[in-house]
């Protein structure tokens, strides 16, 4: 499935150490082999949200805004799927 315009390059303020994730997502999942690419999706309200390729899968993952949340925000951290 193209994603082409859906996605671009990690936003500098949302930027993070993709070498980090790239060795914590090898220790805790079977089978996981990179090398990982990291592009973030355009648009979307509040929490920044990355497509995550390798050579054998995609993955989506959002974080939690820089900066102060209001009250009010989505609980990102308590969001999970498994």
């Amino acid at each position: 499935m193209p994603l082409e315009g859906d996605v671009s390059a990690v936003r500098e303020n949302h930027r993070f150490d993709e070498g980090s994730l790239e060795r914590y997502l090898r220790e805790r999942m079977a089978g996981f082999r990179g090398p990982l690419v990291v592009r973030q999706f355009v648009g979307g309200q509040s929490n920044p949200t990355f497509m995550l390729e390798t050579p054998d899968a995609r993955f989506v993952m959002r974080k939690k805004p820089p900066g102060t949340l209001l009250q009010s925000a989505h609980a990102v951290d308590r969001a999970n799927i498994e």
